[in-house]
């Protein structure tokens, strides 16, 4: 029970700030995120296949190179196989909703509007590694004494990925979502490296970085250039002459 409301204190937060800097209408533009979801079929196979894949890709190339790891995302037995989309809506309702809202949903646009997209991600990437430091120093936690440094730079290689789905999505927090709870249920926990297998983890996070920095190459332009597609920057900001409404769209600036 702590665990959740500890969750949903991002999106709390979030509906908070909105609603201080920008009135009802940055709050009705927050919310419309989470049902922007006419983003294109491949977009909801890259959030919700793309993790498994990576899964599949780290500890297959993890035992080609001749490490044993036994443990997988679910227990192996067929009926826990057959829960896995009961479990990616558990995972979407707590860490993805209740984090999302505030790290992709108010956070990004905010950060889209003064940065470039790769700017935006590193600075939310630490942002949001530091706010799961606690959990480092938590016993029984999953992160449990775990060092900073490599949550910092398995979250930031993350964000990045994130930003790229924001990118292509207009904006929707939805993805975000389900990209979080996909993450969330095929991951590679930290906490291997605790169990005698760090060399999986280095695995993990050199590959993670490999898919970021490829990602921001194939899409240079996007990354090192200012957001522009209004439904990814926040209501009221300007961009030249013309400013972003509550709905996403451009008006004439008065």
């Amino acid at each position: 029970m702590v665990g959740q409301l500890w969750t949903w204190t991002v999106a709390v937060a979030a509906v908070l700030a909105a609603l201080l800097t920008g009135g009802r209408g940055a709050v009705r533009e927050l919310l419309s995120r989470l049902v922007r979801w006419r983003v294109g079929l491949r977009w909801y196979a890259v959030v919700l296949l793309g993790p498994a894949a990576f899964w599949v890709l780290t500890t297959g190339l993890f035992a080609a190179l001749g490490g044993i790891w036994e443990d997988g995302p679910l227990a192996s037995t067929a009926t826990d196989w057959a829960l896995l989309s009961v479990v990616l809506l558990i995972a979407a309702l707590t860490d993805g909703l209740g984090e999302e809202l505030g790290w992709r949903g108010f956070a990004l646009p905010q950060l889209l509007a003064r940065y470039t997209p790769l700017a935006a991600s590193l600075v939310l990437g630490v942002v949001w590694a530091a706010w799961h430091l606690p959990l480092l120093w938590t016993s029984g936690a999953a992160l449990h004494q775990q060092p900073p440094w490599l949550l910092v730079l398995d979250v930031t290689a993350k964000a990045i990925l994130f930003t790229w789905v924001f990118l292509h999505t207009r904006g929707s927090v939805l993805l975000a979502v389900l990209f979080h709870a996909s993450l969330n249920v095929f991951s590679i926990p930290l906490a291997a490296s605790s169990a005698g297998r760090p060399a999986l983890q280095v695995l993990a996070l050199v590959l993670e970085w490999v898919i970021a920095a490829a990602v921001v190459v194939a899409t240079r332009r996007e990354f090192l250039g200012r957001a522009r597609d209004p439904a990814c920057l926040p209501h009221g900001h300007r961009v030249g002459s013309l400013w972003v409404g509550a709905t996403g769209s451009y008006a004439r600036w008065p």
